[in-house]
């Protein structure tokens, strides 16, 4: 089980204390010559700075800063520049919010340019604990795992960056220069080789069970290093990495799918790398570095229904619905991951506190609408508190994804043996729904293990990801058109598959490439 210390959820307060001294020209956000011909004043040299256990502490904690500002998975990341991409939702059009979603993104985007700088942020941080610390005089057990969070958090931030911009410069030591700086992007198979060995870093440096809640762990690592076979068809590799959580006792699926998205079960048995977000009514809107930045969940408005929130809002698409009443539980009823995903006009069905009959009219009865992370004992997305009340943590990883991706690892690897039923039948038995049928060719497993992703991972961030790395995206999104119908947006061929390069890091780099299209 995890523990339930919660130091580094308070740590993280601490984080903007620091972060200023680790952000270096590396991080490329709003960058210029001019600005970087400025000696920065936050910036303070290895005799002032790096020298004892605490400065190695504050630096691994604003590493994690990031990872729940509003640019990061606080908003930007959370949602709009991942849930709203993928084929399973469909939203409606709002400039500079939703057009990444919508396919009318263009490379001045200031979301794109956000979530951009907060990946490149935990980079240069990640980096200078990684080349600071190993000089530090200090207990050598804690040096050897702050380290291994720190290259676990680093390939983190690279996998992300590789797989929604595709074309990224690999930086791996701090910058001393403006020539560290400006240097052209990295062959994606050097990235990946880079991500690998970072976690295989990683995986040999952290414990079992984390310092304090929240911090990588060696599962993380395994998980994630996993992954990263899996998105470069390593299936052996994949497999033999999932296996390692999948044969282990140290995680469990929890009884209740639901309890996944809920605040009162955070850091359950089921999760094995989980954001944790803090609740503040004072911070403000930016990002880490900006004194008391917003850390709650932020991107709840990004996917409640119409009516629920100031934002644009989303459904969700009609085929997921389909999937999910296609089959039903040993019991003939609807798969219970159902009520816990969407919304709909069912007997009973609630939106927020209003009966749904009453929440809708007209089509928008007729519509899916998401549930899954949204806290119904709030009135709505943003009533009561702000933009940082929600504390739902978001779960990056979790056991059931692991299992999923294990089965599809084994069948590329082997077909569909008994090992690739098993992983699937242990999270289909959850939602007590029936066995896969037995005998399927590895072409039918395959297909089997897709839409068993969709029905436990709908709206949770990694659909867009689940379609470009098998390579259809732009096949699905061209053949249906009505996938983007709230919006009319046209996904266009070898341009929307990534996200552009940010126009102001173009202007500052001559070495960068625009992604296609852009």
């Amino acid at each position: 089980m995890i523990p339930r210390n919660n130091t580094p959820v308070r740590m993280l307060r601490r984080a903007a204390m620091v972060s200023a001294l680790l952000l270096t020209s590396s991080v490329f956000t709003e960058c210029s010559e001019k600005a970087l011909d400025i000696d920065n004043p936050n910036q303070l040299s290895p005799t002032l700075f790096w020298r004892n256990a605490d400065d190695a502490e504050k630096a691994l904690v604003a590493t994690y800063g990031p990872l729940t500002t509003i640019m990061g998975w606080g908003r930007m990341m959370g949602a709009i520049l991942t849930t709203l991409r993928g084929d399973d939702l469909n939203p409606f059009p709002a400039q500079e919010v939703n057009d990444v979603g919508t396919f009318a993104v263009a490379s001045t985007d200031n979301r794109v340019l956000e979530g951009w700088g907060e990946l490149n942020a935990i980079v240069a941080r990640a980096n200078q604990v990684i080349a600071n610390v190993p000089a530090i005089q200090m207990n050598e057990a804690r040096k050897k795992e702050i380290l291994g969070e720190a290259y676990f958090l680093r390939a983190f931030a690279h996998f992300h960056l590789l797989n929604m911009w595709g074309n990224i410069p690999l930086i791996t030591k701090p910058v001393n220069a403006l020539e560290d700086i400006l240097v052209p992007q990295a062959p994606a198979a050097d990235v990946w080789a880079s991500i690998k060995s970072d976690l295989r870093q990683a995986q040999s440096s952290l414990p079992a069970e984390p310092k304090d809640v929240g911090r990588a762990t060696a599962g993380a690592a395994t998980a994630l290093l996993g992954k990263a076979h899996l998105y470069t068809k390593d299936w052996a590799a994949a497999a033999t990495e999932f296996k390692k959580i999948v044969d282990g006792t140290q995680y469990r699926l929890v009884a209740n799918y639901q309890d996944n998205f809920q605040a009162a079960t955070n850091n359950n048995a089921e999760s094995i790398f989980e954001l944790q977000y803090q609740r503040s009514d004072t911070g403000n809107w930016g990002p880490s570095g900006t004194p008391n930045p917003w850390r709650g969940q932020a991107w709840e408005p990004d996917v409640a229904p119409k009516g629920y929130t100031s934002q644009a809002s989303t459904t969700i698409n009609r085929w997921v619905y389909d999937l999910f009443m296609k089959e039903k539980t040993i019991t003939g009823a609807i798969d219970p991951r159902a009520f816990a995903t969407m919304i709909w006009n069912y007997p009973g069905a609630k939106v927020y506190q209003d009966d749904f009959t009453k929440a809708f009219t007209g089509s928008d009865q007729n519509n899916v609408w998401v549930r899954k992370y949204l806290n119904f004992d709030r009135t709505s997305s943003l009533t009561p508190g702000s933009w940082a009340y929600p504390t739902n943590n978001r779960r990056m990883i979790r056991l059931a994804d692991v299992l999923l991706m294990y089965a599809e690892a084994e069948n590329e690897a082997n077909g569909p043996s008994a090992a690739v039923y098993a992983a699937i039948n242990r999270v289909r038995a959850r939602a007590t729904m029936p066995n896969i049928a037995p005998g399927l060719s590895q072409a039918a497993m395959r297909e089997a293990i897709r839409n068993e992703r969709v029905l436990e991972l709908t709206a949770e961030g990694d659909r867009i990801f689940d379609l470009n790395r098998w390579g259809i995206t732009a096949d699905v999104f061209t053949r249906n058109p009505a996938l983007r119908s709230n919006s009319g947006g046209q996904f266009q061929r070898n341009k929307n598959e990534l996200l552009p390069i940010p126009q102001n890091d173009i202007n500052t780099n001559p070495q960068l490439k625009q992604n296609p299209g852009y």
